[in-house]
């Protein structure tokens, strides 16, 4: 059962293949037009050949139309004949054939237009309530060239730098900075617990001097956590109070104070904005701590190099 639903829904097309396909001006029509048919309910709806062509554009010939359709079926678009799918090497127009997504279509549209239409829009720098740890003044976020930042202006310490869909940009400033962390927050911490959101691979971690990487103003940090995906090459560098949000242990003792770490940004976490609170014991191998104190008590979480917890205390 399982390799029958792996062969059924995993396409087999290489990544440069995948962007020869929709490297056409009608490819992506044929894409986008299932697509908007498709909405955000139930089933993806099966077009007829016609109907699909005249959603794409009326002057694409019938040959034409039909050579580029071919292209697609059998890895992002599937042929349905009275209702049941049915994976095909050619593409006829007949009574009762349509046409729709094939679940690789459908995170492939969906991803297409999660990063793209920005329209360059951007976030002006924008004052948060939140004062920096190291120097005081007022932190700032903005979005720029698919970029989400804050930033302190006085000494620019950064607190947020990730690659941001311009989805976020849809409100006013404060919507956006908290629709930006909370899409952040997510990312990081699904590398935190050893997943590539992008592809769903595992991880892999290392732990980083500073010195070494090309992070800005490393100086501020203790070191580096580096999660890396060996199959789409995403990356991120993690500080250690970030990469343990997660963990039972942490937010017990918080939430017994008080403190919602899973809802508060984490630029408001001081142990998880910054290393201030972080003290690298050995790194041959690595050994690393955090302390947390909240109302007069103070807890101590240490991880090896595999990133697992291997002391707990509360003082």
């Amino acid at each position: 059962m399982q390799d029958e639903f792996e062969s059924a829904t995993e396409s087999s097309v290489a990544s440069t293949e995948a962007l020869t396909l929709i490297g056409n001006d009608v490819r992506a029509g044929i894409l986008h037009a299932l697509s908007d048919a498709r909405g955000g309910e139930g089933n993806p709806p099966a077009l007829s050949f016609s109907e699909l062509r005249s959603r794409v554009g009326a002057d694409v010939d019938s040959s034409r139309f039909n050579y580029h359709l071919q292209r697609l079926v059998g890895e992002f678009v599937e042929r349905r004949d009275d209702g049941h799918s049915q994976l095909v090497e050619t593409v006829v127009e007949q009574e009762g054939t349509g046409y729709a997504l094939r679940p690789e279509g459908t995170m492939l549209t969906r991803t297409i237009r999660a990063t793209t239409d920005g329209d360059g829009a951007s976030l002006s720098p924008t004052e948060l309530d939140t004062d920096c740890y190291f120097c005081g003044e007022p932190v700032e976020a903005m979005y720029e060239h698919a970029l989400f930042k804050i930033q302190c202006p006085g000494c620019s310490y950064l607190y947020e730098y990730d690659f941001t869909p311009p989805g976020v940009l849809h409100g006013d400033d404060g919507s956006i900075v908290a629709q930006a962390s909370e899409y952040n927050r997510s990312v990081r911490l699904a590398f935190a617990r050893g997943v590539c959101h992008l592809c769903g691979n595992a991880v892999d971690t290392t732990f980083v001097e500073p010195s070494e990487t090309g992070y800005p103003r490393p100086d501020k940090r203790a070191v580096c956590i580096n999660r890396s995906c060996d199959r789409c090459n995403h990356r991120n560098y993690l500080r250690l109070g970030e990469a343990l949000l997660g963990n039972p242990a942490l937010i017990s003792f918080c939430h017994e104070r008080g403190l919602d770490v899973t809802a508060t940004p984490i630029w408001k976490l001081e142990f998880a904005a910054t290393d201030r609170h972080v003290t690298v014991r050995s790194t041959d191998p690595w050994e690393v701590a955090l302390r947390v104190s909240l109302d007069g008590d103070t807890l101590e979480l240490v991880v090896d190099e595999e990133l697992s917890v291997v002391e707990h205390s509360i003082s």
